[in-house]
């Protein structure tokens, strides 16, 4: 026995001194030489060049003490920046004894002046993407990849200083850079904290994060709270609450407020894509259910119109995908002006081609149609015009490979509807839409029924709207778009304050009687037009009252909004003041310029045709006339002495010898064609 004790009594005194030899080697060892292998080995595991310029210190203890300085590692190969991430000075305190079963226990690490630069290319692959093909290298990623909040290092302390952090997305248009000037944590009630500024898509970018201590992180089965607030322009959020696995974001229980000038802002933040819209304040909470985000009970205003509802983001797929259920009880017509290129704000807000001109020139964005797929269901229950309370709006919004389609898009007028469906292809070089919409049964009287004119208003409107363009901005669209319109108001009565404005000689030479303030009453409006690559050309344009046949023909030109229209008032019996000579309508939509010449005679008027000729291009309404029904009595009488030569010189109510040797004007003839 006393053998095996000196045995073991040798034993010990070799390791002893194996021990101390190390820890001698290792005290006097210079650690700079060891810099090289130590960069070699880092860049096999990253599969990208690591380097450590400055100076390699370890100081043996407990704990163990490493200060690195000038550690730099090699971007990728496709960025046009080298660096992907630098650190001045890397001072850190490791313990050695918890390494024995596997824990990193960090009593403090400091990082000085560190750069870190993320970054996306225009294909989506990240620059954080580490290592290559090797699946031996992928099965080690998995297998260092932590599970839940047990698995993270313990971190008592840490410092950051003088850092800078650069996120850049040009899919999206990010470019974020960010000084971080302190990031502090300890252990306890202590908080991880986080403040950084720099620059977001070129505006001002803030962030305040607070979260609990890192011992709170890794150990405390409670859920980590979280309380964030950042600014971005005049974007303004906030999100407060709590992780319950933070490591692998489940749990989420978190409350947001956003707010800010733009909706339309939040695209390169969230990849959202949203019309331009007026100031608004939303707040909801936001969840995570796997791949997809939920923000539900969304509550808050946009502009004058509140909003509710529920959106979910599925980032699963190639693109992120959109699904929402918003409801408006109280909406404001002017806060969908974005949908159309144009500005919440007013004309000024937004581009058009030239002075006076009214019709936007915003580009379609095509980045936004592309970045994200979407089917959202939008209701609103009363929506405000600036003349009248409409009924409600019904939509539904499905974006697919940057294909926009609004079916059903149903609008309630006057106790009718404007229904049909909308489609703009962003999926082409350039942008195209068709729209096609119903005019069904809207009755005046109903639609201006909270208004003044209430009691002046009165017919029942009914017509479609067909067109198909092509072009990069709203306005190119539509100066090269095709289609047609159409639309007749039977039985009806104008407000006088819509016609005193115009010039008593227009209205006398017109032959149209005002009784005072009595609305003018009249049994048919009817506008047939056709548009031919943005030329909106009349077909027949003609307003029936009981005392003369108003009609007009010309054309709008979308592309320079120019107006060429000459109006002729055609008596139904003898008037003493009309003198029939044509109305002339010049300008532009913006400003358009009303006049007669009073040398001009009536002869010349291109409306001084037969009546048959006038209104033989109305057949093409008559699927949105419907004469066969009792919607539309007195049009449909109009269209059909239109139809009958016997009857071509009067009106749907009234008669009168309005000279037969306008009849002798056959159907067809050159006289009757659109000038």
């Amino acid at each position: 026995m006393a053998v095996v004790k000196w045995i073991g009594y040798g034993l010990l005194g070799l390791a002893v001194t194996v021990a101390a030899g190390i820890g001698i080697a290792l005290a006097v060892f210079d650690w700079n030489d060891a810099r090289g292998f130590i960069a070699r080995q880092a860049s096999k595991a990253l599969n990208r060049e690591v380097a450590i310029d400055g100076a390699f210190n370890v100081r043996l203890g407990d704990p163990l003490r490493i200060r690195v300085e000038g550690l730099r590692i090699a971007n990728a190969d496709w960025s046009d920046e080298k660096t992907m991430a630098e650190l001045r000075v890397l001072d850190l305190q490791l313990r050695l004894w918890p390494l024995l079963r596997g824990d990193f226990e960090f009593p403090e690490i400091r990082l000085t002046g560190p750069k870190l630069l993320l970054e996306k290319n225009r294909e989506g692959a990240a620059n954080w993407a580490f290592g290559g093909p090797d699946p031996r290298k992928e099965a080690a990623k998995e297998t260092v990849k932590p599970e839940d909040r047990g698995d993270l290092p313990i971190i008592e302390t840490l410092l950051v200083e003088e850092g800078r952090v650069r996120f850049r997305d040009p899919v999206r248009k990010i470019d974020i850079d960010s000084g971080i000037n302190t990031a502090v944590g300890g252990n306890g009630e202590q908080e991880v904290r986080l403040d950084g500024k720099g620059d977001f898509a070129g505006k001002p970018f803030t962030l305040t994060a607070a979260g609990g201590s890192l011992e709170y992180l890794r150990d405390d089965p409670k859920p980590y709270p979280l309380r964030v607030e950042t600014a971005i322009g005049k974007t303004r959020g906030k999100i407060e609450g709590s992780i319950a696995e933070p490591v692998l974001l489940q749990g989420v229980d978190l409350s947001v407020e956003l707010r800010g000038d733009d909706l339309a802002d939040v695209f390169p933040i969230l990849g959202i894509p949203v019309p331009k819209t007026r100031p608004y304040a939303i707040s909801g909470h936001l969840g995570r259910d796997g791949d997809v985000w939920r923000f539900e009970g969304l509550n808050g205003k946009v502009g004058e119109s509140d909003l509710s509802g529920r959106v979910a983001v599925d980032l699963g797929g190639d693109r992120p995908r959109i699904i929402g259920d918003l409801t408006s009880r109280k909406l404001a017509a002017v806060d969908l002006a974005g949908f159309i290129g144009a500005s919440p704000e007013g004309r000024g807000d937004y581009p058009t081609k030239g002075r006076e001109r009214i019709i936007p020139a915003t580009e379609v964005p095509l980045e936004k149609l592309r970045t994200a797929d979407m089917d959202v269901k939008f209701r609103g229950e009363h929506v405000e015009a600036p003349f009248s309370t409409l009924d409600d709006l019904d939509a539904r919004a499905k974006l697919e490979n940057g294909r926009l389609v609004l079916d059903p898009l149903s609008l309630g007028v006057g106790g009718g509807r404007v229904a049909g469906t909308a489609v703009l292809d962003g999926s082409r070089k350039t942008p195209a839409l068709d729209v096609n919409l119903d005019v069904r049964q809207v009755k005046l009287a109903r639609l201006f029924r909270e208004t003044p004119f209430a009691k002046e208003m009165g017919g029942t409107a009914s017509g479609r709207i067909q067109l198909k363009g092509q072009g990069a901005t709203v306005a190119n669209i539509l100066g090269a778009s095709d289609g047609k319109l159409g639309v007749a108001v039977d039985g009806g009565r104008i407000t006088s304050y819509a016609v005193k404005g115009l010039k008593t000689n227009i209205l006398e030479t017109l032959g149209v009687v005002l009784s005072g303030d009595q609305p003018l009453p009249f049994n048919c409006l009817v506008a047939d037009v056709t548009v031919k690559d943005g030329l909106a050309e009349s077909r027949a344009l003609v307003l029936d009252t009981p005392e003369t046949l108003v009609t007009a023909e010309g054309t709008i030109n979308l592309r320079s909004e120019a107006m060429d229209l000459t109006v002729l008032g055609r008596a139904k019996k003898p008037q003493i003041f009309a003198t029939h000579v044509p109305v002339h309508v010049r300008g532009t939509l913006g400003d358009p310029d009303i006049g007669v010449n009073p040398a001009e005679s009536a002869a010349r008027g291109a409306a001084a045709v037969a009546l048959g000729v006038l209104l033989t291009p109305l057949a093409s309404v008559l699927p949105f006339l419907d004469p066969g029904s009792n919607e539309q009595p007195h049009c449909g009488e109009l269209v059909r002495n239109a139809r009958s030569p016997s009857n071509s010189s009067t009106g749907s109510g009234g008669s009168g010898g309005a000279g037969k040797e306008r009849d002798a004007a056959p159907p067809g003839s050159p006289s009757g064609k659109s000038q």
